[in-house]
């Protein structure tokens, strides 16, 4: 079969799933009332700019994060490479089917044209690596929450748990990418089959080889912390009762949609269905919109923020190529 069949397929497979997620979205609005969901969401849009701050964020933790696996080699990134690598990161982390794979790689290629494509590569497997553990700790410490409050047996604290070890085991498997050679580039060929991501196969840096980006997990972690309270504020923002224990909860059901989500784009309908299937654990046993109306607050403003990053990469890719062409002709003039 070639290349092109196998892509068609590909492309057919996303509209069906992105059909069948807002599918899936239409008969839960139809089952908590259309209008209902109206009232709660026009309540709720006061909260709007700062849980877009926090989203904003979370994607500057990622740069921060990114220039500490770098080292010195991050001062040779231009800005505007900085900038329109992270917007399209996360523009396609948002809108395309196994989005933080396929994101990650596109930063890559972006920045690799300023320190190299095995430095490129190697960076960005860290900074993936230290996302993926650090959403496996904070599934943890969900667990640890919802197991205090709704018991260890129940059903939230289990996918908690699981997600938790699946995050661990994905995080683990990254870093094997950096550890050895034939061990990576078979990860590395079935991470970009599974996300569907073309391209040549990127050799990861030698001397990174057996770096473990330990200090860069524990920052990731500590910065997606800010992503529970933003969960607190969609909560309150919806009319539930904000607490450290709510917004973990919150949070968690996030976590468990995201996962299971994740080769639907935003998450569409499976995020959704699990706010509703969970809407007891929040509070909302008896008013189902409100639970629901957390999911529409996510996609609203994570699609508000991949549409401004849609505008940031076209404005500032137009000036990234003179820059990294010049720096190419001045390192071919100085080996000359």
């Amino acid at each position: 079969m070639t290349d092109g069949s196998h892509e068609a397929r590909r492309a057919v497979l996303r509209v069906l799933l992105a059909a069948a997620g807002l599918a899936l979205i239409a008969y839960l609005l139809h089952g908590a009332g259309p209008e209902r969901v109206g009232h709660v969401l026009w309540k709720a849009g006061s909260w709007l700019p700062i849980i877009l701050a926090l989203e904003v964020l979370q994607l500057w933790s990622d740069v921060v994060v990114l220039r500490m696996n770098l080292g010195d080699s991050a001062a040779e990134v231009p800005v505007a490479t900085w900038v329109r690598s992270s917007a399209v990161a996360y523009a396609m982390m948002i809108l395309v089917p196994a989005g933080r794979v396929a994101g990650e790689v596109a930063r890559a290629a972006i920045i690799s044209g300023s320190v190299g494509a095995p430095r490129a590569a190697t960076a960005s497997t860290q900074l993936q690596a230290a996302y993926i553990f650090a959403n496996g700790a904070l599934s943890s410490v969900g667990c640890v929450v919802v197991s205090m409050w709704l018991g260890p047996r129940s059903t939230l604290a289990l996918l908690l748990a699981g997600n938790a070890i699946f995050m661990g085991t994905i995080s683990a498997g990254l870093l094997a990418i950096l550890w050895h050679g034939r061990v990576g580039r078979w990860l590395e060929a079935l991470h970009r089959r599974i996300a569907h991501v073309a391209g040549p196969a990127v050799v990861m840096e030698p001397n990174r080889v057996r770096r473990v980006p330990w200090r860069e997990a524990i920052v990731c972690s500590i910065s997606r912390s800010a992503q529970v309270v933003q969960y607190g504020v969609i909560l309150r923002a919806v009319g539930g009762a904000l607490t450290v224990r709510s917004a973990f909860v919150a949070h968690g059901i996030h976590l468990i949609g995201a996962t299971l989500g994740d080769m639907i784009p935003n998450q569409l309908g499976v995020l959704d269905g699990a706010y509703r299937t969970f809407a007891g654990d929040l509070g909302f046993r008896d008013d189902p919109a409100r639970a629901l109306s957390i999911a529409f607050v996510v996609h609203i403003a994570q699609l508000l923020c991949a549409s401004c990053c849609i505008i940031v990469a076209a404005v500032t890719g137009r000036a990234a190529p003179v820059r990294v062409a010049g720096r190419a002709s001045a390192r071919a003039g100085a080996r000359s």
